[in-house]
C-alpha cells in the first residue's frame, strides 16, 4: 500500500488580490500594438541589454529616486531617445549605452568606427551631444533631430 500524504490546507493555495499592490500594476508600461515595431527597432539596434534597460528605466525610475534626489525619467526624454534610435544608424557591431541621469535624461552614448566617442542626451526640452574627434558639443531642440542624427552618425 502507497502511503498517502494528507491534503494540503486550502489556504495555502488560494491567490489573493490583497497580495498585489496596486501602485507596481499601475506602473506597468504595456506597449500598444502599434509601438510593436518601435520596440523591435529598439531591441535590433540597441541589443537586449539595452532594450532592458529602457523598460526598467520606464518601468520603475517614474517618481523620484535615489533618496528623493533623483528626478523620475522624463516622458518627453524618453520619446526623444525612441525617435532618435528608431531614426539613426549605428556602427555594426557597436551598439550604444543608456543612462538614467539624476536630472530624469536619458544618455546615449556609443564609439564612431574610428574608437572615439559620441553622446546625446535627450532632455525634457531638447539634445545635448557631444562628438569627441572633433570636441563639438552643443543643446538644440528636438526640432533638429534630424542635424543630430547626422551630425552623430557620420563617420
Amino acid at each position: 500500500m502507497i502511503p498517502c500524504l494528507p491534503p494540503p490546507p486550502a489556504s495555502a493555495y488560494r491567490l489573493t488580490e490583497d497580495l498585489r499592490e496596486p501602485m507596481a500594476l499601475a506602473t506597468v508600461h504595456r506597449v500598444a500594438m502599434d509601438d510593436l515595431s518601435v520596440e523591435q527597432s529598439l531591441l535590433a539596434k540597441l541589443g537586449a541589454r539595452g532594450w532592458g534597460r529602457i523598460h526598467y528605466f520606464r518601468n520603475h525610475y517614474n517618481q523620484p529616486w535615489g533618496e528623493r534626489r533623483g528626478d523620475p525619467l522624463s516622458p518627453r526624454a524618453l520619446d526623444g531617445l525612441t525617435r532618435f534610435v528608431t531614426a539613426a544608424t549605428f556602427p555594426a557591431g557597436n551598439q550604444p549605452s543608456i543612462f538614467l541621469t539624476d536630472h530624469g535624461s536619458l544618455e546615449l552614448v556609443w564609439e564612431d568606427a574610428r574608437g572615439t566617442a559620441r553622446q546625446a542626451e535627450f532632455k525634457a526640452d531638447g539634445i545635448e551631444y557631444f562628438v569627441a574627434a572633433t570636441g563639438e558639443e552643443a543643446t538644440v531642440g528636438f526640432d533638429r533631430m534630424a542635424e543630430v542624427i547626422a551630425k552623430l552618425t557620420s563617420a
